[in-house]
């Protein structure tokens, strides 16, 4: 991630953790997205851990962010937090049952790479649970369209499921599961959903992946 766009989330964490207060249905829907695939047990690490919003719900315990901000907040969730970018981990190849990434991944430079380490960093039988805002559903085309107003998402390159599923595969990961979720329209949603397999329908997408 360049310095800007981490400049972007230093400046404006508070009103990023915000959110989640404003939009708790929507949040609650992605929780429960992520809850289907994420493992109930074992070390676990969020790449873009942020405010630790999604890691304290998910019992993940190591956070890593290059927002020095975020992590102040993070570390008051209790998340073991490390300041560092996603594409060259400071830790050990297979340290962790589960790498998370949520949303992440449209901010990064280097996703490949961002993919590559984190895959890495697995222990074998680990899975990696990556979460993206599908840009061919309503809400990408929602949030495309107000980018430019937008303090955090005009830094934002929104990939289609089939875009993430070329890039995991060429990382070394293989797809197992897919579920999805807000089939309910922009921009938010007034009933918590339960997620359903697969993509095309919903704008939140979340795929598990394991080492080939």
């Amino acid at each position: 991630m360049n310095q800007e766009k981490v400049r972007i989330f230093n400046d404006n964490w508070q009103q990023y953790d915000l959110w989640f207060e404003k939009h708790k249905q929507l949040y609650q829907s992605e929780l429960k997205a992520l809850q289907r695939l994420i493992p109930s047990s074992g070390m676990g690490l969020e790449i873009g851990v942020g405010t630790g919003r999604f890691a304290e719900s998910l019992a993940v315990k190591f956070g890593l962010d290059p927002s020095f901000k975020m992590l102040k907040l993070a570390k008051k969730r209790r998340i073991k937090v490390v300041q560092g970018e996603g594409e060259s981990l400071p830790f050990k190849n297979e340290t962790f049952n589960f790498v998370l990434i949520v949303l992440t991944v449209c901010f990064v430079s280097k996703p490949l790479q961002v993919f590559k380490e984190a895959l890495k960093v697995l222990k074998k039988g680990g899975v990696l649970i990556l979460a993206i805002i599908d840009r061919k559903s309503p809400w990408g085309h929602y949030y495309i369209a107000k980018a430019a107003q937008s303090k955090f998402y005009k830094a934002a390159y929104f990939f289609s499921s089939h875009q993430i599923i070329s890039l995991l595969t060429s990382a070394g990961g293989e797809v197992k599961q897919i579920v999805q979720t807000l089939r309910q329209p922009p921009p938010d949603i007034l009933q918590i959903e339960e997620p359903k397999p697969g993509f095309g329908q919903g704008g939140f997408v979340v795929f598990k992946t394991i080492k080939r």
